[in-house]
């Protein structure tokens, strides 16, 4: 599988967790201080670090795991955190270690996500939260795109989940079900689009740039496709989040 995370996977990782998600990580800090004001927090899959530095204010001492070296190196440095670099099914954190453990985008990367929860359950204070999102097989988004839908993200998604089969796995292993509910963040639209228009393409015997390689799009795109998405996206997804369908998996549990 690490054939599958290549340089490109790691440079489109780290710009949009540093350019684009601050208001996101300031989302979480906040549904995190829903539950937990101080501790030690562990990030499954810090990447460069943005959401830990994010928490760096003081009241919590960090953590991250990051497969890559390059990438936690540079998670050390952006958050002073201490970042364990391998497998997270290696990580040497005995039990009862943290408050506080997120894994964003992290479980369906998972080959076996029974055992993954199961060790962030053994690494978990009593007491403590599991805060997680994954992409929602259930949603709206991934109804209407089917094999295009970007969430999918073939082949370094092993696993997708719904609420109900979530829900079922973390009962299995011991967790407290705090709140799992789909959310409208993180639309895949625009990509699940560019799927659908580069199959047609190939099918006119045109090689259209991966989306991986290509560079940053025209202002005439830009205009186009961000009035496309403030008319028909964002409606579309508060709507789908209202009925329990939107893209993204908010997981909150209690050990």
């Amino acid at each position: 599988m690490g054939l599958h995370y290549t340089g490109d996977y790691h440079k489109a990782i780290i710009s949009g967790a540093e350019h684009k998600d601050g208001i996101r990580w300031q989302t979480h800090q906040a549904t995190i201080a829903r539950y937990k004001q101080e501790g030690t927090l562990l990030d499954v899959g810090c990447s460069s670090g943005s959401f830990l530095a994010r928490m760096n204010n003081g009241h919590w001492k960090l953590f991250g795991i990051e497969m890559d070296s390059a990438t936690a190196e540079r998670a050390k440095l952006s958050s002073g955190a201490e970042v364990f670099v391998g497998d997270i099914m290696k990580a040497p954190f005995p039990p009862n270690s943290f408050d506080v453990i997120t894994a964003f985008d992290v479980l369906e990367h998972m080959d076996r996500p029974r055992e993954f929860l199961e060790l962030i359950h053994y690494w978990l204070r009593p007491g403590g939260i599991f805060f997680g999102k994954v992409p929602n097989i259930d949603s709206w988004e991934a109804r209407l795109f089917g094999t295009y839908w970007y969430g999918l993200e073939l082949p370094r998604h092993l696993y997708h989940f719904s609420q109900r089969s979530m829900a079922q796995l973390v009962a299995k292993v011991g967790f407290r079900e705090s709140f799992i509910t789909a959310t409208s963040e993180g639309s895949h639209a625009h990509h699940s689009a560019r799927y659908l228009l580069e199959a047609f393409l190939e099918k006119l015997n045109f090689s259209p740039t991966p989306m991986a390689k290509a560079g940053p799009a025209n202002l005439i795109w830009r205009a186009i496709r961000k009035g496309l998405w403030l008319s028909i996206v964002v409606p579309l997804s508060r709507l789908a989040s209202a009925a329990n369908a939107g893209v993204v998996i908010d997981v909150i549990l209690n050990k």
